[in-house]
């Protein structure tokens, strides 16, 4: 058997053949945050998402991304981690007085949803207070809840694609704390 030039056999492989690089796609990619825990739910602004309460005191609304045009990497956490390919996935609750969310950033494969990519499920903790005052423990609970569920909110979903590629939709909303 007579064997070719490794040039020859490159150049085969190369002519005509796409690079397999998913990234060499120039797709315009968008995503719309959302509601949801099971399933997305479109929001509009001024939309109003139930507060839960945790097991430790704090509390949290939920959040949904759906979107398309991303690359979405490995749909396998272990396998993604290995070909570090996995999208980086964030959420922001910003008050009209700065950051009211903690960081939240995760690598996550991204899901098939509604012909297209997204996330499910993500539970946004936040504080009461995007600076805690000197007198928060004067102020009575009831109180700042009230005044929490006056104010206007950024619900911001951010997703950092496979190839690097960031997408951002935010809609704004108002909390709906349970009657205590």
């Amino acid at each position: 058997m007579k064997s070719l030039p490794l040039v020859l056999v490159l150049a085969a492989g190369m002519s005509g053949c796409p690079s397999g690089d998913p990234c060499a796609d120039d797709v315009a990619g968008w995503i719309e945050v959302g509601d949801g825990f099971d399933a997305f739910e479109s929001i509009e602004d001024g939309a109003v998402l139930a507060v839960e309460y945790g097991s430790q005191g704090g509390q949290h609304v939920w959040a949904s991304i759906r979107g398309d045009g991303m690359h979405p990497g490995s749909r396998d956490v272990s396998e993604g981690l290995r070909k570090d390919n996995l999208p980086w996935i964030s959420f922001e609750l910003d008050g009209p007085d700065g950051m009211y969310s903690n960081d939240n950033e995760l690598r996550q494969p991204l899901q098939e949803v509604e012909g297209g990519w997204g996330f499910l499920e993500r539970r946004i903790s936040f504080r009461f207070w995007s600076t805690l005052p000197d007198d928060w423990d004067e102020i009575p609970r009831e109180v700042r809840i009230a005044e929490l569920e006056g104010m206007d909110f950024v619900l911001r979903g951010r997703v950092e694609d496979a190839c690097g590629d960031v997408l951002e939709d935010e809609r704004i909303v108002r909390l709906d704390f349970p009657d205590s």
